[in-house]
């Protein structure tokens, strides 16, 4: 039975990758850090494959302790999703001073260096599985290129959207040729689901739906693996 991380999993494009993999039959360790979502204790509540880890990506301890309890079920990692990001209202606009520095400073932690982290320290267990496949959700506002006319946008969370995308491409060059496969995936513009499961009626897209589209594209196989490009939940590639 594979095995699979998924981080930021207490609800929206998380939870809906728990679903969707445990629906494939794999083992799935699901990244928890919301205290007031309990969707993730209804759903192991249907399935024991789905194993809960307190985990905040930000946090070097916190990850060593998923380690640890991820070494106390199995000996290797097939994929790891790294989903989890920090959005919220950071006021950091050259236009509404002062930037709340320490808030950038969070969203830098968690969305640009919080990946990185977590590859770096289930390494020995990805390692041991022939997959070794990496996938990273990204955001179309990391897209230096279409920022051209979005003038209001707050810095932060673009900004270290566009540097988890460096830090992956450096990581790429790396990790590729010794066996490594990379899936980098910009999902649009989900509904918000609430504690009780229910959805906002703002935004395009069920995550339910974006869930299976993004499971699929992870588990395929590409003729081109050397190539590392973002795809969308339309099977398009941008620019990055």
């Amino acid at each position: 039975m594979p095995n699979v991380l998924i981080t930021g999993a207490d609800r929206g494009l998380g939870l809906s990758l728990c679903k969707e993999y445990l629906q494939r039959g794999w083992t799935v360790f699901a990244g928890k850090f919301m205290e007031d979502f309990t969707l993730l204790e209804d759903l192991q509540a249907q399935n024991t494959s789905l194993h809960i880890l307190w985990l905040d990506v930000g946090c070097e301890d916190s990850i060593n302790e998923a380690v640890q309890a991820i070494i106390r079920t199995t000996d290797h990692l097939d994929m790891l999703i790294s989903n989890a990001a920090l959005m919220g209202d950071v006021k950091c606009k050259l236009y509404e001073p002062p930037m709340e520095l320490e808030q950038v400073w969070d969203s830098f932690r968690v969305n640009a260096l919080g990946p990185l982290l977590l590859v770096e320290k289930f390494m020995p267990l990805l390692e041991k599985s022939k997959e070794k496949r990496l996938c990273f959700v990204s955001s179309e506002v990391a897209c230096i290129t279409l920022m051209q006319h979005r003038h209001d946008s707050p810095y932060p969370y673009p900004m270290s959207k566009a540097a988890m995308n460096m830090g992956i491409r450096i990581m790429h060059n790396y990790l590729h040729p010794k066996g490594y496969t990379f899936r980098l995936f910009h999902p649009g513009w989900m509904k918000k689901r609430a504690p009780d499961g229910s959805l906002s009626e703002t935004a395009l897209y069920d995550p339910d739906f974006i869930g299976e589209i993004a499971a699929k594209y992870f588990d395929k196989n590409l003729g081109d693996e050397h190539r590392l490009v973002m795809v969308d939940y339309n099977g398009y590639e941008w620019p990055w």
